[in-house]
């Protein structure tokens, strides 16, 4: 007997994020850039929360109190200034906030002065979602977006793109943000030395509450028609799909928090369920 595969891979992503006492649990990349970009998320971080798409089996990881799942300095994942990259990713709150500033979802800058790199904060619900990039001077800030809608229990896809000289947000899909805050300085300088970190800064501050899922990072800008079918793509119930879409376009990481399965594996799928559409319509 052949198990299907969406329950095949219900049984993997369960055995595969099952929590030992006082351990830690590695976050696999499917990314280019392979184990290397792997991340490391400590005990205490949940690691069956329901994730962002629909398809079957698939999981979250849920965040509190400064929990948090770190990814190593690589230099392909921290290009220079003059190089595009993308970065994506799905995240849930558990609450809705009004803060300043705001819980950090990701995170990905030197914690002391003379500050590069980016972050993302959580705003209030219809502020949506701030995207900050630093220029390397004190802790000024390059570029600085915000847009689209948050809320409790609700799951939002954040997308911010560098094309080399400018930044864009995107929330579900669409866009939300492309002006800079007319107050920084349009600089942005890359990071070379901060991890990667999802649900809090590196050292456990601005502390995100709830679920983060899909995470990936491109060294390319990916484009308005991409991002928008990423979106589309959580909605489906084929197994492997939106994987497919972010593998394709070339993520360099890439932390899905279940196992991705071959790409015949989707074809094959998704191939089904043409098979099957075509049988309902005659």
């Amino acid at each position: 007997m052949k198990f299907p595969t969406s329950l095949y891979l219900t049984f993997c992503s369960t055995l595969l994020l099952v929590p030992f006492a006082g351990a830690v649990t590695t976050a696999v990349n499917y990314g280019s850039l392979g184990a290397a970009g792997d991340g490391t998320t400590m005990d205490g971080v949940l690691l069956n929360e329901p994730g962002a798409l629909s398809a079957p089996g698939n999981l979250a990881l849920g965040y509190g109190g400064g929990t948090r799942t770190t990814v190593g300095f690589q230099t392909a994942l921290n290009p220079v200034a003059s190089s595009p990259f993308t970065i994506e990713f799905w995240a849930k709150p558990a609450a809705d906030t009004n803060e300043t500033i705001g819980p950090s979802p990701v995170f990905n800058r030197p914690l002391a002065t003379n500050r590069s790199g980016w972050v993302f904060f959580q705003r209030g619900p219809t502020s949506g979602w701030n995207f900050r990039m630093f220029d390397g001077v004190s802790s000024n800030v390059g570029w600085d977006l915000t847009g689209g809608t948050n809320g409790a229990n609700t799951w939002s896809h954040v997308v911010a793109v560098w094309n080399g000289s400018a930044a864009m947000l995107y929330v579900n899909g669409a866009l939300a943000d492309n002006t800079n805050d007319p107050t920084r300085s349009g600089n942005y300088l890359g990071n070379t030395a901060a991890t990667i970190s999802l649900g809090s800064y590196s050292d456990g501050a601005n502390q995100f509450t709830g679920s983060v899922d899909e995470f990936a990072l491109y060294n390319t800008a990916l484009t308005q028609a991409q991002i928008t079918n990423h979106f589309a793509l959580a909605s489906s119930p084929t197994v492997g799909a939106y994987a497919a879409a972010v593998l394709g376009d070339g993520a360099v990481e890439y932390l899905p928090n279940n196992p991705v399965p071959e790409p015949t594996g989707v074809a094959l799928a998704l191939l089904g369920g043409v098979l099957l559409a075509g049988r309902r319509k005659r």
